[in-house]
């Protein structure tokens, strides 16, 4: 009886170990720096507020050098005030063509001189390749020049893969 317990206990084990990937729930440090642009974008946050669009391109761990496309939902009175960010969708593209594809929500900072600082918070929804079951939480910081429309930014947060 004792062995018939000890053998299901560890047939339990055995199985359970070959359906949760290890590497799954390991969070690994995840840093990186950006730049980019404002693009234009087709407009799909509704009629009281604005689409904007971005590209980007960078240096990131467990990404290497990466490029990513996006837009985010916000408010007309950007140029002006602090306004909220929310509905935001990027794809990023890894050195070796994997992908991300991230949910984003945050808020930006009235503008000083025509610059405004952004954070965001990145939530991994999607990818392909290496990072087909990623899961991972990023949070954006950095500034937008309404004179030139560039991005600069930094990343910090966790990726699992």
């Amino acid at each position: 009886m004792k062995r018939s317990i000890i053998a299901i206990g560890l047939a339990l084990a055995v199985a359970l170990a070959a359906v949760i990937p290890v590497s799954a729930t390991e969070q690994r440090p995840f840093s990186g720096e950006l730049t980019g642009f404002g693009v234009p974008a087709e407009q799909r946050c509704g009629p009281g507020a604005l689409t904007l669009g971005h590209q980007v391109s960078g240096v990131a761990t467990h990404l290497g050098r990466f490029t990513g496309t996006g837009t985010n939902c916000t408010e007309f009175t950007l140029a002006t005030e602090a306004v909220a960010i929310w509905d935001g969708i990027v794809t990023v593209t890894a050195a070796d063509g994997s992908t991300l594809k991230l949910s984003l929500e945050g808020s930006q900072s009235a503008p000083a001189a025509g610059v405004a600082s952004y954070t965001h918070t990145d939530t991994v929804i999607d990818g392909t390749g290496r990072f087909a079951d990623a899961a991972g939480v990023l949070v954006l910081t950095g500034t937008i020049d309404f004179n030139t429309l560039a991005i600069t930014g930094t990343v910090s947060g966790w990726l699992s893969y």
